[in-house]
């Protein structure tokens, strides 16, 4: 059985007052394991291949091995599935794999395919930054950004590059398995890639909540689309939401059984959910000391429901 995969440090949801304010972005949606991890055969880890079935590569996390007595790898995904993004223009922007131990990617083989990957905490954003990649040659997609109003915005003709020698990669010389032999392939140490795509939000746009995005493979090519992740920029909190958010902070974080809230007047229910975006636990009644001993170790996501409707989530580390 595949591990799960714990974060080894806690990513703020809350938005910071500053210039930039990044937010990893917890979805739901995938379809595809495409990344190999843990010990034995690829075929054990993965359900497909990035690339077409012929090709038939995917990625392997640092943690695989073939067999146990097998060499540690010196390449490969990170094992807490957090990527710091290597795009210059965007220091400090992260995102956050799916589990390798489940559908981790949004795979589109074929034109008109088309999934949606669902916000588990809708969301306003300035820009949207999607991670992902096309095996087996270059696609064309189109985004739509879906709002909580109804409305949407869409990026037509999006280039999906290649993940080999592509531009504005987030990451790169992760290497490569075939799924077929398990025959590594280190890639001469700069590929293969994986690619941030920046999606600029309308300004019109930018208070509205985001509650999904679709992707649509619009080229007829034998490629495959695969989509990993989405993080964002979001608005600078105002003072008066600073310190709401402030009000509302939780620690310790990481924490072993029991999280603090240090106010919960404006809170009418709390929801728990993993990284994946399942409900773990639903309406729990807000308390200034939380007893969540019952969960597992891992990464979580606390969505703090407010009296006014609006709700505010953070992600949380149990140790």
């Amino acid at each position: 059985m595949k591990r799960k995969i714990f974060s080894l440090g806690v990513i703020l949801a809350f938005t910071q007052i500053n210039a930039q304010s990044y937010q990893t972005l917890a979805v739901s949606g995938f379809n595809a394991d495409v990344i190999a991890n843990g010990v034995g055969p690829s075929l054990n880890s993965t359900t497909m291949s990035l690339d077409k079935d012929t090709d038939n590569f995917a990625y392997m996390s640092r943690d695989f091995k073939v067999n146990s007595s097998a060499a540690a790898l010196t390449y490969g995904l990170p094992e807490n599935g957090l990527i710091t993004s290597a795009v210059s223009t965007t220091s400090g922007l992260t995102y956050q794999l799916a589990s390798y131990s489940a559908n981790n990617s949004l795979r589109l083989p074929n034109a008109n395919d088309i999934g949606t990957l669902t916000l588990s905490t809708p969301t306003a954003a300035n820009n949207l930054y999607v991670l992902a990649v096309s095996g087996s040659g270059p696609s064309t997609g189109d985004i739509t950004v879906n709002f909580q109003d109804g409305t949407t915005q869409v990026f037509a003709a999006t280039n999906f590059q290649d993940w080999y020698g592509g531009t504005s990669a987030a990451i790169q010389g992760i290497g490569r398995i075939n799924r077929a032999s398990n025959a590594l392939d280190a890639a001469g140490g700069t590929n293969p890639r994986i690619y941030q795509i920046s999606l600029a939000i309308n300004a019109a746009n930018q208070s509205k909540l985001i509650t999904s995005i679709t992707v649509q493979k619009t080229s007829t090519a034998v490629t495959v689309i695969n989509v990993f992740g989405v993080s964002a920029q979001v608005a600078q909190l105002s003072v008066s939401d600073f310190k709401k958010a402030k009000d509302q902070s939780i620690y310790p974080n990481p924490f072993s059984n029991e999280l603090n809230l240090a106010n919960i007047s404006d809170l009418v229910s709390i929801d728990i959910l993993d990284f994946s975006g399942k409900t773990v636990k639903r309406n729990i009644q807000p308390k200034l000391k939380l007893d969540l001993s019952f969960l597992d170790k891992g990464n979580y996501i606390l969505v703090l429901k407010n009296k006014n409707g609006t709700s505010t989530s953070q992600k949380v580390v149990k140790h």
